[in-house]
């Protein structure tokens, strides 16, 4: 009769075990999941902030040729020229107004793909804590069952149970990855 418990105790081990692995897996190909799109979205976002940088250079050669034509306006010698630097001067702050538009534009954006890079951070931080309690669980198992301590299957049990409300949070916390 003992040996029949024993049996069925170990069946439990071997089972539990299995699903450990199985969802370790999961945990582990999300992770890298995450991981993907963390660096996918890194470049991205650098991008952006090279294009805003760009705009700003563009913005300031803009502005430098406006004070330009201020000056110009100043020394003209007659109403032709002077109307020519008024119509430069009105283009130009045009263009000031578009490049400080386009810049705002551009940093909303930069920012926005920096806050999902963040979550997405946190997301396979997720990830990475629940494969380790999963290894734990797994590796208290298999001592168990070693053993024959059914003190440390229960242990890993425990264990299991963190990394899988790990797995879960990391699986639900936005963004999603479906």
């Amino acid at each position: 009769m003992a040996d029949l418990f024993q049996e069925k105790w170990m069946k439990g081990v071997a089972v539990t075990t299995t699903v450990l692995a199985v969802m370790t897996a999961i945990a582990a190909a999300r992770g890298a999941a995450c991981g993907a799109r963390t660096q996918l979205l890194t470049a991205i976002e650098g991008s952006k902030w090279a294009y805003y940088q760009a705009k700003s250079i563009k913005q300031n050669l803009a502005e430098t040729q406006k004070n330009a034509f201020e000056a110009d306006i100043l020394g003209a010698v007659n109403a032709e020229q002077k109307a020519a630097y008024e119509n430069k001067l009105r283009t130009t702050g045009a263009e000031i107004a578009r490049y400080d538009k386009e810049k705002n534009d551009i940093k909303l954006e930069a920012e926005k793909v920096g806050k999902e890079n963040a979550l997405l951070g946190k997301k396979a931080n997720r990830f990475s804590v629940s494969v380790v309690f999963f290894q734990i669980a797994i590796m208290l198992a298999s001592v168990a069952a070693l053993l024959k301590k059914k003190e440390l299957w229960i242990i890993g049990l425990f264990f299991g149970v963190i990394a899988a409300v790990y797995l879960g949070y990391g699986l639900f916390l936005p963004p999603l990855l479906f």
